[in-house]
């Protein structure tokens, strides 16, 4: 899933393909932290088969920190800006390149989720909403 908003954030969600990469960078020793996330699939034009789509992300100190833990099959929530950048390839030509430099991250990691599923309600009943204040109790 891929949404822009209207201050030009971009909005993604999917799954990491492998762990993400950590280092750090230039004289003030920066965290680095880059990952790429699928975030669908596209159908190729005479080729039966879908091609996969990727978003190749950097995150950049603090967030770059809570990024390193990710790994390969987590599910992630993405809020960045595009970037476009020129980079010389193997083949000795400038080339074009894309990233979401991020701005934040959030992942769900399938062991820390509970074993019932969603739409179970989480074992949750009325009675744990009953102190809960009533439409005419709200001020707006």
């Amino acid at each position: 899933m891929q949404t822009r908003c209207g201050d030009g954030s971009v909005m993604i969600c999917g799954i990491l393909g492998k762990d993400a990469e950590t280092k750090r960078v230039g004289e003030k020793n920066a965290v680095l932290t880059k990952f790429s996330v699928k975030v669908g699939e596209r159908a190729v034009e005479g080729v039966d088969k879908k091609q996969a789509v990727w978003v190749n992300c950097t995150a950049w100190n603090d967030i770059g920190k809570a990024a390193s833990t990710l790994k390969k099959g987590d599910s992630v929530f993405v809020i960045g800006k595009i970037r476009k950048y020129l980079y010389n390839g193997n083949d000795g030509q400038q080339h074009e390149g894309t990233e979401l430099v991020c701005e934040f991250v959030s992942a769900v990691i399938k062991s820390l989720l509970p074993d019932v599923p969603y739409s179970e309600n989480a074992g949750r009943n009325e009675q744990e909403y009953s102190g809960l204040a009533s439409d005419e109790d709200l001020p707006f």
